[in-house]
Formats: C-alpha cells, structure tokens, sequence
C-alpha cells in the first residue's frame, strides 16, 4: 500500500503546467485514507466485537501530531526570521491546522488555491487535506458503527457491511453532486476544493473498497484467469489516472463534473489490484525505493511546499534554472522528511505520553545540544505565533496589495515619460515608432 502512496506523491510534484498532478494527487491520499481507517475499523471490529473510539484517536494523534507541530514550529521560526510578510495570519494557521478546521478557515477567508503571489503564498495551503482527514476521523467511526448496527442482522446471506456499503455509496452521491452544482465556469473553483462536503467522495470511495475487499482477503493461491484480470483492472486504473492527469486542466469544468469521482474511481481500481496480491502490479510497486518513499510520504507532503514557498522568495530567479533549482528543492524536502522521520515519527510514534512528566524531568539533567537547538527554534517559532496575534490581517493584506499597485504604478509612469521623450524628439518625423506594450 505504500506504493500508492508514492504515486501519490508523484503526481503532485509533478509541473502543474503540463500534469494535474498537485490536483489529482490528493484523491489519491485521501482515497488511500479512507480504505486504511475503514480496513482498520472493520478488523477491530471483528476482532474484538466492539470498536475503542478514544484509543483510535490516540493512535491517530500520535502518528501524525508530532510532525506537524515540528513543521508548523519550524516554519513559523523561518518567518519571524527571514519573511516577517507572512506573519500576518500566522497564529489563525496554526490553530487551525491543530484543530483540523483549517479548510473552512481557508474558505471562510477566501484563500484561493489557485491564485498566489510571489512572496506571499502561505506555506501551509496544502494541509488543507489534512483537516479533511482529521474530521474524517472525527466522524467516520461514528458512521460505521451506525452502519455495523443497521447492517443486515437478521439476513445472514447479505453481506454483513451492506447497510453500512449503502450509507457510503449514499453520502459519497451526494458529495459527488454538491461538486457538480457548486461550481460555476468562469469563478474561482477555491470552496468547491477546500470543502469537506464537495471531497468527502474520495474518502469513502476507500472506505467502500475496504468493505468489499478488507486487506485479509488475499488471494495466495491464485488461477491463471484471476491474475489476468486484476492484471487488467491495474492497468485500467493506472491508464485511466495518467490520460485525465494528462488532458484535465486544474479549474476545467470537467474535473468538478464527473473527472474528480472518474480519477478516485481509478485510483480504486488500482488499489484493489494491488490488495488483491495476484496480479504484477503488487510485486512492480513493492520495492525498496517505492517502500521507503512510501514510509516518508507523510513527512514529504508536509514539509513540500513550505521549501517550495521559501525557497522562491529567497531566490527570485529560480524561473531562470528551473531543473538545478528544483533538484536542489527536492534534495531538500527529502533530507528534511528523513530527519523528521527518524527523529520526529519514529520516536514519538512510541512514545508513552501517559508518562510524559516523569520522562521529562529525567531528561532535563541531560540536554544535549540538539535539544537546545530544538528549544531555540520552539521559542522562536511560539514568539512569531504570539507576534502575529497583534498584527491586522486586512490591513497587511492591504498594505501588501498597496505596494503592489504602487510599484505597477511607478514602472507605468516611468515607461510613459519615456515614451513621451521618444514622441517629442520625434516631432516633424513622417513616422514615429513606438514600442508596443502588454500587460
């Protein structure tokens, strides 16, 4: 499964210019999301006959709490530092990433996804998707065990997940039309994006393969035919998700009709091809390379585009080497993710925070140096965060804006008093020529 996502991370990498990639990338998380939480659910359930609301969230929080508290400490320390422009809507970023709402909040603001510019992009724009899981986290448990209640009891010979199969296929239709009625050609498609409601569809796309085809029903002795034909459902999962990548703009209006649920649904399809341990696609996408991306995926998508977004401000002519810059960027998100990995996830993933106060006065006697770099660069980042409580977000974005038109005004004006120069030495000339101008 972590080659899935790999591709995932792949495709949003990939030039918007000529792939969707950053746009078809998040159904793959998300449609992978929701298979691993709805598989898991449904084990436990077996398992154990009951479902521990409170102990699956533990697990969640800590699997993925720690890294992004690093990052939002670690990007918040580089912007008091090196681009204090962005102070500006700091702390709303932070507590909103924290509390999972921060889709809605970029919403309610009227953040677009697809209208930034240079020097003022937020580096957070993309955990967007990660409150989108975490309220999927929040309520989905809740909704299959409403399912597991109305499934089938007393009709042994259905499926023991239908009633919870049919709330899924129902909820995912509606989602699937509220995109479609939401989006307006010509406008901004931000809402319809960021929305819980409008993306959900993905999520629970997984969740249905999971009740279908959970990860414990492998085929390990397998007949020719059965190899073929999952052969063939990879192909057209994988075909299907590169062709519309390839030919699907980011705002088309085909994307918001129908292209979003054709993309998850081939996503679904590879996925049950790789599950189903029968065909090639399991044993091409199972290696080394595509394992340790794929245990890293987290870390590389949190930590992408804050590199991104710093290092364009601090170099502005990355357009002029677009292929030595971007190696470097990449070199940079991978030595980052690794460090957060081994120090970050790994450690804290089995951590004992039941005993966090007693671990920590033990390790107080024996700070080490990292420990003190760490401390410095929390102080920092929490002083940016306070900071950016006593700044006006309106007021910066309005200062922001101001300079921008100040600037286009004073390059018009020093271009029109040129041209008037080249007009008056021209006076008593037949023909005068002028440089045209675009804008």
């Amino acid at each position: 499964m972590r080659a899935l996502a790999v591709i995932g991370v792949i495709l949003y990498h990939l030039n918007p210019t000529i792939f969707s990639g950053g746009y078809l990338g998040v159904p793959v998380f998300m449609t992978l999301s929701g298979y691993l939480v709805t598989d898991h659910l449904l084990h436990e359930y077996e398992t154990t006959g009951k479902f521990r609301y409170g102990h699956f969230w533990y697990k969640r929080l800590k699997k993925l709490y720690p890294t992004l508290i690093v990052m939002l400490l670690l990007t918040a320390t580089f912007i008091t530092i090196f681009q204090s422009n962005l102070l500006a809507n700091l702390w709303q970023s932070v507590v909103t990433n924290l509390s999972y709402v921060y889709n809605w909040y970029e919403i309610a603001n009227g953040q677009s996804y697809f209208q930034q510019f240079a020097g003022t992009q937020s580096p957070f724009t993309h955990l967007w998707t990660l409150s989108i899981e975490g309220q999927f986290y929040l309520v989905w448990p809740l909704i299959v065990i409403l399912g597991l209640s109305l499934s089938g009891s007393s009709r042994p010979h259905h499926s023991p997940y239908r009633g919870l199969l049919l709330i899924t296929i129902g909820i995912s239709i509606i989602s699937v039309i509220l995109m479609a009625l939401l989006f307006k050609p010509g406008t901004d498609p931000s809402r319809i994006y960021y929305g819980t409601d409008t993306r959900m569809f993905s999520l629970l796309l997984g969740a249905a393969l999971a009740m279908v085809w959970p990860s414990k029903r492998k085929l390990q002795h397998f007949e020719q035919h059965q190899v073929l034909f999952f052969d063939i459902v990879g192909l057209i999962g994988l075909s299907g998700m590169l062709i519309l990548g390839l030919t699907v703009h980011a705002q088309s209006a085909f994307l918001y009709h129908g292209g979003m649920l054709l993309f998850s649904i081939f996503t679904v399809l590879l996925m049950w091809a790789v599950i189903a341990n029968t065909s090639h696609w399991n044993r091409f996408l199972t290696n080394p390379v595509f394992n340790w991306l794929g245990s890293r995926s987290y870390e590389i998508y949190v930590y992408q585009l804050p590199v991104f977004v710093f290092f364009t401000a601090r170099f502005k002519n990355v357009a002029n080497h677009p292929i030595s810059y971007a190696l470097i960027e990449l070199l940079l998100i991978i030595s980052i993710s690794e460090l957060s990995y081994r120090f970050v996830q790994v450690p804290f993933s089995h951590y004992d925070y039941q005993r966090w106060f007693s671990q920590l006065l033990k390790l107080l006697p024996r700070l080490t140096w990292q420990s003190l770099i760490l401390s410095i660069i929390a102080i920092i980042g929490l002083f940016g965060i306070v900071q950016s409580t006593t700044i006006n977000p309106k007021q910066a974005n309005h200062s922001q804006l101001a300079q921008r038109i100040q600037k286009n005004a004073n390059v018009e004006k020093q271009h029109n008093q040129a041209l008037a120069q080249k007009i008056k030495k021209g006076e008593g000339r037949s023909t005068i020529k002028t440089r045209p101008t675009s804008r």
